[in-house]
């Protein structure tokens, strides 16, 4: 009745407890939201082996048209998500990206017309900072991006999750977004990665404000737009865009420094290479500790400064549900997940389908309520 495993015998009880742990992690799998206590989460998330994460292969899935063609039937996806926070016993945590914006008119990284598709290749923190060149392109670039960033106004999703704020079925929202979509819309929000309408100097951290730092370098480069084509004027993300400018011209262009000490100025926004600021990091932990659950709306989470708080969640065995269309970081990693291949704009639909008290019956303001407040 003994079986040597690795010099161990494999007795009964030992048995018994690897297929107990089997079992628990075929319940997580095939979980939609519900009926499995976190205790038997935590213990089938510590147990299942983790699949390696590679940027490549998901930016390689991410980049087949045919992984954006499984989208769910709304009024199928609406239903189910109503149900996983219908179960959520105290209000969830939202996670957004991109996805949430691009209702809004601001275009996403990874998504089926994202910018990535067009070749955008993000400025890293030490690019901005070690290269004048680069700098000269990227101000010259967001001279023109950037009037079209700014003037976005919150969508129908931003009007849902703000309502859905206002019912006490999300706490806080932490967004991956630097458009301040959210911020207008109401609600209490963690900006992950920064606020694109603000600058700060990297030599004293004075902040100002973007629109006022645009204005002093249009003063300096005066004739500098009219030297794009035109038809090469598309939006990204970070307020950049796709412009293709005449390299004398360029060569041309004046950064203007910080008026305090001469500094460079940047964004205060978090490049790629930079790091969350640890106190920011430091309070969403905090949020997600103390909510019964985290959504992910519009969002490949393939940033690891996103995913950290699913890969937290999941561990604790706090419930996760995530709404976006095409393959996530949390598929690759086989994360026990509600997954929702849908539209964000859902959560509006999914917000009417739950009974709240009678004085939260009002649906959810449009944008161009919000918009007027």
């Amino acid at each position: 009745s003994v079986v040597p495993e690795a010099g161990r015998p494999m007795t009964r009880r030992r048995v018994a407890a690897s297929l107990g742990v089997l079992m628990r992690s075929v319940v997580v799998a095939l979980r939609t939201g519900g009926g499995t206590s976190r205790r038997e989460r935590v213990a089938a998330m510590s147990s299942r082996p983790r699949t390696r994460y590679t940027m490549g292969r998901l930016e390689k899935q991410l980049q087949d048209e045919a992984a954006f063609s499984q989208e769910v039937e709304s009024s199928e996806a609406a239903s189910r998500l109503a149900r996983w926070l219908e179960a959520r016993r105290g209000p969830v945590v939202a996670l957004t990206g991109a996805g949430l914006s691009t209702g809004s008119g601001i275009p996403d990284y990874r998504g089926l017309d994202g910018s990535y598709r067009r070749g955008h290749k993000p400025t890293s923190h030490d690019e901005f900072v070690s290269n004048l060149g680069l700098r000269q392109r990227y101000w010259a670039r967001a001279l023109i991006g950037y009037p079209a960033f700014a003037a976005a106004r919150p969508n129908a999703a931003h009007a849902a999750l703000a309502e859905a704020q206002r019912r006490g079925l999300v706490s806080t929202v932490v967004t991956q977004n630097v458009d301040g979509l959210h911020e207008a819309s109401g609600g209490e929000v963690v900006a992950l990665h920064g606020r694109g309408d603000r600058v700060v100097c990297l030599s004293c951290g004075r902040q100002g404000c973007r629109a006022t730092y645009h204005r002093d370098l249009e003063l300096l480069n005066p004739d500098f737009a009219y030297s794009s084509s035109p038809d090469s004027r598309r939006v990204r993300p970070d307020a950049d865009a796709d412009v293709d400018f005449d390299p004398d011209a360029l060569a041309s262009f004046i950064v203007k420094p910080c008026d305090a000490c001469g500094g460079l100025v940047k964004p205060d926004v978090v490049f790629f290479g930079d790091s969350v600021p640890k106190p920011r990091v430091d309070a969403c932990f905090a949020a997600l500790a103390a909510a019964d659950g985290l959504l992910c709306l519009g969002t490949s989470l393939a940033v690891y400064s996103a995913f950290r708080f699913v890969d937290r969640a999941a561990k604790a065995g706090t419930p996760i549900c995530v709404l976006n269309r095409g393959p996530t970081r949390a598929d690759l990693e086989d994360l026990p997940v509600t997954k929702l291949d849908a539209s964000v704009d859902l959560l509006a639909d999914a917000l009417r389908l739950l009974d709240p008290p009678s004085s939260r019956n009002a649906p959810p303001p449009s944008p161009d309520a919000l918009d007027r407040a």
